[in-house]
C-alpha cells in the first residue's frame, strides 16, 4: 500500500465515501459516473493504484446492479439498436472504454463480472473493427470502419487481464488482432505519413480512466507477448521508451498530464485521492512500475 500521508488519507476518504449511501442514492445513474467526482472515478482509481480489493463490497455490489438494471446493454449503431420503450429511454448508454473500464474495476475488486454481467465481455469481444480496434463513435461502424486507439486499449486491457483461464479462439484472435493495430501505428503513429497522432500521448497520465498515452500501450503489448507467447515488438518498445524519455528519470516516472486538466475540455470537480496521485512533474509510483515490467520484459526477450 501507498505510505505517502496525503494519498493514505485520501485513499481512506475515497473508501468511506463509496460505503456511504450517498454516491447510490441519485436518483439517475448518470450521477454515478459524473466527471470527476462520480462514484465510478473514486473506484477507478483505487483500481489503477492496485487497491480494487479495498472498494467496500456494498460499493461493488450496488455498482454492479447499476449496470445490470439501468444501462442500455446494446451500442447504438442504428436506428434499430435504440431503446423503445420509456424506461428503457432513460437507461445510461455506454461506449466501449467506459464499459471495459467497469469490467476492470469489478473484475479486480473479486466481482465474478462473467457470470453476473455476461454482456458486458460479449459486448466487446462483438464490437471489434476490421483494422484490429474498436472505435466509441458509432458512426465509424457504418462509415469510415476506422478504430480509435482511445476506444481500443481499455477493452484489450478487460479481456487480457481478467480472463483467469485459456483465452478461446475468439478471445484470442480479438487480443492478437488488437495488438496488431497498436504495432501497426508504433503505439500512437497515424499509418498514412507516421506522424503523431495526438502530441498529448506522448505525456505519461495518472489515472488515466479511458485517456491513452504512450506507456498504456506499451504495458499491453508487454504483457501480450508475455500472455499470449507471441514475439516481442522490441522495435516499436524501443522507439516508445525513446519518446517516452522526457519523462524518466532515476527517480521514476513523472506525470506530465491530467485527463481532467482544468485548462482542457474535460475540466470537472474533482476528489481528494485524484489530486493527490495526480500532480503534475510527480514522480508516480503507479506508472514507474509498469515501466520497470514493460523494461523487464523487453531484458527477458533478449
Amino acid at each position: 500500500m501507498e505510505t505517502n500521508p496525503r494519498i493514505h488519507v485520501a485513499m481512506e476518504q475515497s473508501i468511506r465515501y463509496l460505503a456511504s449511501a450517498s454516491p447510490w442514492e441519485a436518483a439517475r445513474a448518470e450521477d454515478s459516473r459524473r466527471k470527476w467526482d462520480g462514484a465510478w472515478w473514486h473506484m477507478a482509481a483505487l483500481y489503477e493504484m492496485g487497491e480494487a480489493r479495498r472498494i467496500p463490497a456494498s460499493a461493488i455490489a450496488k455498482a454492479a446492479q447499476l449496470l445490470d438494471t439501468q444501462v442500455w446493454q446494446t451500442f447504438v449503431i442504428t436506428e434499430d439498436d435504440q431503446p423503445t420503450s420509456e424506461a428503457d429511454k432513460r437507461k445510461m448508454d455506454c461506449c466501449h472504454c467506459e464499459l471495459a473500464v467497469y469490467y476492470m474495476i469489478l473484475a479486480a475488486s473479486g466481482c465474478d463480472v462473467d457470470h453476473e454481467l455476461p454482456w458486458i465481455r460479449q459486448w466487446l469481444l462483438t464490437h471489434r473493427l476490421p483494422d484490429g480496434g474498436l472505435n466509441c463513435d458509432p458512426k465509424a461502424y457504418t462509415g469510415s470502419r476506422k478504430s480509435s486507439i482511445i476506444s481500443t486499449l481499455p477493452p484489450l486491457e478487460a479481456i487480457l487481464r481478467h480472463t483467469d483461464r485459456a483465452f478461446t479462439e475468439r478471445e484470442a484472435n480479438f487480443l492478437d488482432e488488437g495488438a496488431r493495430y497498436l504495432i501497426e501505428h508504433r503505439l500512437l503513429c497515424a499509418k498514412q505519413d507516421g506522424s503523431v497522432i495526438d502530441p498529448e500521448w506522448l505525456k505519461p497520465c495518472f489515472p488515466r480512466f479511458f485517456e491513452y498515452d504512450i506507456l498504456r500501450g506499451m504495458s499491453f503489448l508487454a504483457e501480450w507477448s508475455r500472455r499470449r507467447n507471441q514475439e516481442l515488438p522490441a522495435g516499436v518498445l524501443a522507439e516508445g521508451l525513446e519518446r517516452l524519455n522526457a519523462y524518466v528519470d532515476a527517480d521514476g516516472v513523472r506525470i506530465g498530464r491530467q485527463v481532467f486538466d482544468p485548462r482542457g475540455p474535460w475540466g470537472g470537480h474533482v476528489f481528494p485521492l485524484l489530486e493527490a496521485v495526480s500532480g503534475i512533474g510527480d514522480v508516480s509510483p503507479y506508472l514507474t512500475r509498469q515501466l520497470h515490467d514493460v523494461t523487464a520484459r523487453m531484458s527477458l526477450w533478449r
